[in-house]
């Protein structure tokens, strides 16, 4: 069985994957009042697609369930919120349990892998859309790949979890994969929260896209002087192609910034600034946008 903690729009998309690849599925709630208003909305979850619609009813659980016990788990929270709901079910995990670690943002994975050496922790990066118009309603929005890889020693000696789902590989290097992710989603996600603009405006429009140029220049400066490789092509062109593909799409921080809970950005941006202070690089496109879109 695989349980799913962070009933967001990631977690919602993998528990269909997983049902329909015929894997028994059991949802985490946060607490107790989250289960009783998912079981208020008929303990299933309303996927759109295509003007399609489609309801699929899932067993679930809450955190603090006294028996509750996980074999493998995909932990799929908001990256800020990603430690704390590991350490909130760590003593129900088995040892030698799958986790899973399926968020944007770079360093809170490894902190976990380093935190749960008894456990096979796995990185995962996607690019599949999907956005939640209501809760326990995800609204799909199309079929990206999705790549994982071993973060500690456990998994790298261990099978692959989730290659059964469709457009799941595995890959030897998960570190440089979640490193370009954040990359990508650096240069595109808090341009659209600031401006308000799906993905593809970064492209259309003249400004936002020289914008864009500017803080794509300085994470390749950076990626240089850490020794971390970027794509074969500049980073401006693997993130114009990222928002002609997802045109139509409002990014994950675009919606968290529009609905006023906390945000990504120091997850994102906030983690290169860092990064950038111990390479001695200024990043100074890249502070402006955190200083714009910090919230508290």
């Amino acid at each position: 069985m695989w349980h799913i903690l962070g009933v967001g729009a990631i977690g919602m998309r993998w528990a269909r994957k997983l049902v329909l690849a015929d894997e028994r599925v059991e949802l985490i709630l946060r607490n107790e009042q989250k289960l009783n208003a998912f079981t208020d909305a008929g303990s299933g979850v309303h996927f759109l697609k295509d003007e399609q619609k489609e309801f699929i009813p899932f067993a679930a659980t809450h955190v603090d369930a006294p028996d509750l016990a996980i074999n493998n788990l995909i932990l799929c929270t908001k990256s800020y919120s990603l430690l704390e709901a590991f350490l909130a079910v760590r003593s129900r995990l088995h040892p030698h349990a799958n986790l899973v670690l399926l968020c944007n943002g770079y360093g809170p994975q490894q902190e976990i892998a380093a935190q749960a050496p008894e456990l096979r922790v796995w990185g995962a990066s996607t690019t599949n859309g999907a956005n939640t118009p209501s809760p326990f309603m995800l609204k799909l929005a199309g079929d990206g790949e999705t790549l994982v890889g071993a973060l500690n020693d456990p998994a790298k000696h261990a099978p692959c979890p989730l290659l059964n789902l469709p457009r799941h590989k595995e890959t030897n290097d998960i570190e440089g994969t979640l490193w370009r992710k954040l990359a990508i989603n650096a240069c595109i996600n808090p341009l659209t929260a600031l401006h308000n603009v799906p993905n593809g405006m970064l492209v259309s429009d003249p400004y936002l896209n020289s914008v864009m140029a500017l803080i794509a220049n300085e994470i390749e400066m950076l990626s240089k002087q850490l020794s971390k490789p970027l794509f074969d092509q500049s980073l401006l062109e693997a993130a114009n192609a990222v928002c002609l593909q997802t045109a139509n799409n409002r990014s994950s921080m675009l919606e968290d910034f529009t609905h006023d809970p906390p945000t990504e950005i120091w997850e994102i941006t906030g983690t290169l600034i860092q990064l950038a202070d111990t390479a001695g690089i200024s990043l100074a496109e890249n502070r402006k946008l955190l200083r714009a879109l910090i919230t508290d």
